[in-house]
This record gives structure tokens, C-alpha cells and sequence, in this order.
């Protein structure tokens, strides 16, 4: 990772900016004094990743800056974008922290780097978003209302809207005028692209697993952190995806990592049968043309990219990959059950 210190704001000066605008160096010490009878909200970090996204980022980021929590801050992990976007967030988002990566980490290790930031500064919560997102401004502080109301949530979702036919922002639009209150429910599977996280999750079990680099990493931290002994919940706070960034631009190299990544998760959370079903799955829809695929759902279109022939070349790489690397990807799963286990006995209420 290459950061640049004057992006990068300073850990010990981090919550005074959040919380403690307009208020001198003087005062803050009385402040802290005094802290015991004041009553500060936790500090959430929102974690943006970014990969020649800056399209994405004219929209993304004015959404997410109009947020009507009143102690976040934003974190911009760029993952060595060749467009410009570091330059632009820079220029025109001086109060956004910005991290450059030297390298592409993906998903799982991009976010790493906006995790680890958020820690040492002490936030409570991270929020991790793609770049092609549009939020609710009250998304932040429905989340935290949820979390701070039971310490056993670990993570929490929100309502994804994808855009519907020429009017994008229509559907999110429409959330958000008929939006009535707050709900919230078991969520077996919290997407990625905007995930609200305890920090204490990540202390716990581990960060994000960076030998998926993209897709199905988010459903294994989900996994963990339910073997843990976290809830997961899933909110009505509505979302807006619009779809297609990078990856929409390299269809058969994501269909290539889904397949892949979907395999080692279910290496790395099933036994021997359910690592056996899901290749057999991930062959009829592939190849078999009479087993019905929803191509609306961008995973299911990712399972079956192109013609019969292409996807089962996909499919032998995606197993070639999984035994070359099993030994790497069983030792990670003892590690993270060593966690979970750590986790379970140390929270016996969970």
C-alpha cells in the first residue's frame, strides 16, 4: 500500500474532526473531562472501494457525504486506478480520507486496508460500499440504531434496489418517498456492496479472507460471523445499484471468479457432499441449457456467461484452481474455526 500522509487523516485527530468540528485544541480537553456526562454516538467509518470507478465516484460520493449520522467519516481505498480517481477525490473531496494502493487487492483486500484505518481510529462500526451506489442519508443511523440496541448483531444489511429499465433512479426514488419506518429481519446473506459491520467482528474473526480477491468473500464473513454467534439482520433503508462497473466489463474473467470463489467457499464452510453438490450445481447451470437460469440475477448470469463450451471450460479452471490451492484454502478454514471458536467461548450468551 502506498499512502500518502496529507490524504490520509491522522489517527489521534481523527474523532476530533468527526465529532468536534469548530471546536478549538483549548477546549478539547475539557471536553474529555467532562466526557462521562455527555453522551457521544459511536464513530462509524465508511469504507469506499474504488477501481478506475471515478464515473461511479461523481455520484457515489455526494450520496454517501449527505448522510445524516453525525459522527462518520469516509475512507476511499483506491485500488490503483489508471482514470484519474485518485486525483479527482483529491481535488474535489478534501475532507474524504483518501488510501492509494500500489496494487489492485480487490474487493477483499481493498477493503482490508479501509478496515484497518477504521480500527486505529477507534470506530465502532464500519460501513463497506462499492463505488456504484446511491444511499438513503438515513441508512447510517438505522443501522447503528440496530446494532446499539443489541450487542449480538455483527452485521447488518439494507434493501438493494437495481435500476429498472431506462429510468435508473426510478425504483430507488420510490423507496425512498414510500419509505415508512424502520424494519428489520434474519438475513441469511448481506451483500457486500453496502454492509454495515461491528468492528468487534473483525477483531474477533479475522479480516476479510484475500484469497478470494472478488466475489463470495462477503458471504463468507457473513458465515463466520454467524458461527460466531452473531445476528445477522437485514434493514428496509433502501440502496441504489446501478450495476455493471468493472467487472460488467470483463464478463468471462468474473464468471471465472464466481465460479472459482463459490467452490472455495463451499470448501472452506462444507463437508464432502455439499462440496460435491455445489460443483454439480455450478454444472447444470453452466452447461446443461434446459436447467432454468435467472440471467436478471448478475450471479446467476455470471454462472452462465456464454455458450456451453466456454462456461465448461470456466468450470474445469474454477475446479483446477480449487485443488491446486487446497492445501492454502483447509488451512485457512482451521484458522478461522480456531477464531469462531475463540469468539463462542469468550461471548457463551451469543
Amino acid at each position: 500500500m502506498v499512502a500518502h500522509p496529507q490524504e490520509v487523516a491522522a489517527t489521534f485527530n481523527l474523532w476530533h474532526t468527526v465529532c468536534f468540528q469548530g471546536v478549538s485544541r483549548g477546549e478539547i480537553s475539557e471536553l474529555r473531562t467532562d466526557a462521562c456526562k455527555v453522551s457521544l454516538p459511536p464513530l462509524v467509518c465508511v469504507v469506499v472501494l474504488n477501481y478506475n470507478g471515478l464515473d461511479h465516484l461523481k455520484y457515489c460520493l455526494p450520496s454517501i457525504l449527505a448522510t445524516d449520522y453525525p459522527a462518520f467519516t469516509v475512507i476511499v481505498v483506491d485500488n490503483a486506478s489508471s482514470d484519474g480517481s485518485a486525483d479527482f477525490v483529491r481535488q474535489n473531496y478534501p475532507q474524504v480520507n483518501l488510501i492509494i494502493s500500489d496494487t489492485n487487492r480487490g474487493w477483499s483486500g481493498g477493503n482490508n486496508l479501509g478496515i484497518g484505518f477504521a480500527r486505529r481510529c477507534g470506530a465502532e462500526y464500519v460501513v463497506l460500499a462499492n463505488n456504484d451506489i446511491r444511499v438513503d442519508p438515513r441508512w447510517v443511523s438505522a443501522a447503528v440504531g440496530v446494532a446499539q440496541q443489541d450487542p449480538r448483531v455483527g452485521i447488518v444489511g439494507f434493501q438493494i434496489i437495481e435500476p429498472r429499465g431506462d429510468d435508473h433512479d426510478a425504483g430507488f426514488a420510490q423507496a425512498m418517498a414510500l419509505w415508512s419506518g424502520l424494519r428489520v429481519s434474519e438475513a441469511k446473506y448481506v451483500d457486500g456492496m453496502a454492509m454495515f459491520v461491528r468492528t468487534r467482528v473483525f477483531d474477533e474473526i479475522g479480516m476479510i479472507d484475500e484469497g478470494f480477491f472478488v466475489y463470495a468473500e462477503d458471504n463468507d464473513l457473513v458465515l463466520r460471523a454467524r458461527k460466531a454467534g452473531y445476528r445477522v439482520v437485514a434493514t428496509n433503508v433502501p440502496i441504489w445499484h446501478k450495476g455493471q462497473g468493472y467487472w460488467g466489463r470483463a464478463p468471462l474473467r468474473a464468471a471465472a471468479l464466481q465460479m472459482r470463489n463459490n467452490l472455495r467457499l463451499s470448501i472452506k464452510h462444507d463437508n464432502l457432499w455439499g462440496i460435491l453438490y455445489q460443483i454439480a450445481r455450478h454444472f447444470a447451470k453452466g452447461c446443461l441449457p434446459w436447467v432454468s437460469v435467472d440471467l436478471r440475477d448478475p450471479v446467476a448470469r455470471r454462472l452462465r456467461p456464454s455458450n456451453i463450451v466456454i462456461n465448461g471450460v470456466l468450470l474445469l479452471y474454477a475446479l483446477a484452481w480449487n485443488l491446486y490451492h487446497l492445501p492454502q484454502t483447509l488451512r485457512r478454514r482451521r484458522e478461522d474455526m480456531k477464531h469462531i471458536y475463540t469468539a463462542r467461548s469468550r461471548y457463551k450468551p451469543f
